[in-house]
């Protein structure tokens, strides 16, 4: 008997080695924040992060945060520019650019096709690049995209002054946007667990967890996940008929997929099976949320990781990004910021 296989998608990258599980994430510092997304370290090296629909200012570790802006929509993106510029977006695909004391400025627009900003970049202090993951406010993206085929993302660079222009197209829920060395923009894709060229190049692939925002460093690059890319889903993607009837019959907060928190319930399906020992949920239990950032070199291959397992509580890591030093990191479950040190995750 002869199996044909159902997807030529390279194999996926083992927890192993120096991806093997520890627990970094659930050892590191916190900062409690309310519904934390998204970070960005200003121009003069004040530390911006999202908290709902406003963005805090931090000027030192262990200080007292300070409200910078409130915006009108929850904050689902930021990024600033070395000439003192803080690019804002918002959901449903809002973008606004202000200084860095927070005030507004005239000419961006975003366009009206854009359904998320769930990324942003600076390519230069008047134009901004924005990632639309494809799927507008209130639509449950973690649950859709593993299910979807549709390459509906793209990434859009917005001028001060001009016409938007499409940079990527055809992109299957893109979450992060990087600048390479050679000033060319990495794209990070959720669904497909892989780093892409805006021309469809691929950079790397096969990442363990669903990749969200990925950010350059001194030493190459550091990639925040959302999720663990569980086995099960894997394979039902080769399971049509199975895959059609959940689309169908249930709503997908309760589809077999990642999940953004550690929780359980008796209402999910599979409720997932041995995950506790003599009421005790063990780290290696089966999990569809967890936490995971990845160090990469600059080639994108993975040097040294971090974890928050099946028992831990600091999962799905939206952003990251290196402050004074330090590698921060947002864990949307736990709704911290943490602090895993100064250096190299390797070190």
């Amino acid at each position: 008997m002869f199996f044909a296989r159902k997807r030529s998608d390279p194999p996926a990258m083992t927890l192993e080695g120096v991806l093997g599980p520890n627990s970094r994430l659930d050892e590191a510092a916190g900062m409690q924040v309310s519904a934390p997304g998204a970070l960005a370290v200003t121009a003069q090296g004040q530390l911006l992060f999202s908290s709902g629909s406003a963005v805090q200012r931090l000027r030192a570790w262990g200080g007292k945060a300070e409200r910078w802006a409130e915006f009108p929509a929850r904050v689902t993106a930021l990024a600033c520019s070395p000439g003192g510029r803080v690019a804002v977006g918002l959901e449903g695909g809002g973008l606004v650019v202000a200084d860095e004391a927070g005030r507004l400025l005239d000419g961006w627009t975003a366009p009206a096709d854009l359904l998320s900003a769930t990324d942003c970049l600076f390519l230069s202090e008047d134009e901004v690049a924005v990632v639309d993951n494809g799927y507008g406010a209130g639509e449950p993206f973690l649950a859709l995209a593993p299910w979807d085929d549709a390459a509906r993302g793209k990434v859009v660079a917005i001028a001060r002054a001009g016409a938007p222009r499409v940079v990527a197209g055809g992109l299957h829920c893109p979450m992060g946007v990087a600048q390479t060395r050679a000033g060319e923009l990495a794209i990070s894709q959720l669904e497909r667990a892989n780093i892409v060229a805006p021309g469809g190049a691929l950079l790397q692939s096969g990442f363990p967890g669903y990749p969200g925002r990925l950010r350059r460093t001194e030493t190459g690059y550091v990639l925040a996940c959302l999720s663990r890319r569980d086995p099960l889903v894997e394979f039902l993607k080769t399971e049509r008929d199975f895959v059609a009837e959940m689309k169908a019959r249930i709503e997908p907060r309760h589809w077999i997929g990642p999940r953004a928190n550690p929780e359980f319930s008796h209402d999910f399906p599979i409720e997932l099976g041995a995950a506790r020992l003599f009421g005790e949920v063990k780290p290696w239990a089966p999990s569809f949320s967890y936490g995971l950032v990845i160090e990469l070199s600059d080639h994108f291959v993975p040097v040294a990781s971090a974890h928050s397992r099946a028992n831990g509580a600091r999962h799905a890591i939206s952003d990251v990004c290196v402050w004074n030093g330090a590698l921060l990191a947002v864990s949307s479950a736990s709704g911290e910021i943490l602090n895993l040190g100064v250096g190299s995750l390797a070190a």
